[in-house]
């Protein structure tokens, strides 16, 4: 039985009337359950709520983050039957009470995971008194096309994010997608790097289908010291990952590119219904700098996804220039925001005005950049003429 069960009437949406729901908490939701994997495979939720992801978040992710499990549950009154779930963590911060979607800085969607009749609804109600007290509810992010559902259920307005996500439309064959997709200028350059990469010895590209823990650890460790604040880098989110990955081999992949045995580059991802979703890279840029080798393996993956049928390769959240290159388009990010008081409204009034000023002093920094650039190459062109001004003197009988 759910915690603070809310039983009402809702009007379910074109599939018919759900006469009575049973709204409440379920702390001790096991999300490997059946009744879950069947909610999960009629829903449109993403791979960030499949079981084997989810079971592993609230296992290895909530300790390190002192955050609680907190799992919104809707049944049918009559029967028991799980109709939707929110996945969702409680935890305090600076003295402010946050709800949050089950995220920590690994999940890239927030989806609610919804039966099809319960699609057009609004239960924010019921949820609302199920909730246990917040300061701040912080729901994000979130793409697009579930922004209306999640409204369905949580009371709050909606912001778009300063960052999007990004993901290329695919089609066989291969070369002819890369000839449409591609801008000529980058496809002749990674053209010159992938042809020399695959001469220069036996490449392999692998995927793993065991020992997935060597796997993550393999990518953490080629890429420690490359990104700032790398949450690859503590020991839970490696646990994290390659509990996913072995539990979940459906849905979880990692791959190895090697080129005579060694390794070069290896990337984990999620596949779900045709979309690869691109999540960790690791690349031994010391060694195979002048192969390119994560744009080589990004180039790799997407042929052979389009091989085994795919039609979307997403490259999820961040707004990393390299993205573009590879014909992606991309989606705005929002957040659903509500406080619920005065200590959470202050709150989140101080967090947008730190927000504001990283943002401007992002736009200047922006601003001064081409100028910057430009004093740089006027530096650099007169540390040359002094350089030489003495030889060239010299060779004039100037001097």
């Amino acid at each position: 039985m759910s915690v603070g069960t809310r039983v009402e009437d809702v009007q379910g949406g074109s599939e018919g009337h759900v006469p009575k729901l049973a709204v409440g908490l379920e702390p001790d939701f096991d999300f490997l359950s059946d009744e879950y994997r069947a909610l999960f495979e009629a829903s449109a939720a993403t791979p960030f709520q499949h079981p084997a992801w989810l079971d592993a978040f609230y296992r290895t992710m909530l300790a390190p983050h002192d955050a609680e499990k907190l799992v919104v549950t809707g049944r049918d009154s009559t029967d028991g039957t799980l109709l939707f779930l929110l996945p969702l963590l409680r935890r305090r911060r600076s003295g402010v009470v946050l709800i949050e979607a089950a995220n920590l800085g690994v999940g890239d969607y927030a989806h609610p995971v919804v039966a099809p009749a319960l699609r057009r609804g609004d239960f924010v109600s019921a949820v609302s008194a199920a909730l246990p007290p917040y300061d701040i509810l912080n729901i994000r992010p979130i793409r697009d096309e579930s922004r209306g559902l999640w409204r369905a259920f949580l009371p709050g307005r909606s912001r778009t994010l300063d960052y999007s996500a990004h993901a290329a439309g695919l089609s066989a064959p291969f070369v002819a997608w890369r000839g449409k997709a591609l801008d000529g200028s980058f496809a002749r350059y990674l053209d010159r790097k992938k042809k020399r990469f695959l001469k220069s010895g036996k490449v392999e590209l692998v995927r793993m289908d065991s020992d997935f823990r060597a796997g993550i650890d393999l990518i953490a460790a080629i890429r420690a010291g490359r990104f700032e604040d790398d949450i690859l880098q503590n020991a839970y989110a490696r646990e994290f990952y390659a509990d996913v990955a072995a539990n979940g081999q459906e849905v979880a992949r990692i791959y190895r590119l090697m080129l005579d045995g060694a390794d070069v580059a290896q990337a984990f991802g999620l596949v779900l219904d045709g979309r690869f979703y691109y999540l960790l890279i690791g690349a031994d840029y010391e060694r195979f700098g002048k192969h390119s080798p994560g744009l080589v393996l990004y180039d790799l993956l997407i042929e052979k996804w389009i091989e085994e049928g795919g039609t979307v390769f997403d490259f999820t959240i961040g707004d990393e220039a390299f993205k573009r290159d590879f014909g992606t388009t991309p989606t705005p990010m929002h957040a659903l925001v509500d406080t619920a008081t005065l200590k959470g409204r202050l709150a989140l009034s101080a967090f947008d005005a730190v927000r504001g000023l990283r943002d401007r002093k992002n736009e200047a920094a922006a601003l001064l950049r081409p100028l910057r650039d430009r004093l740089r190459q006027v530096f650099a062109k007169t540390a040359v003429a002094i350089m030489l001004a003495g030889p060239v003197a010299e060779f004039a009988g100037l001097v």
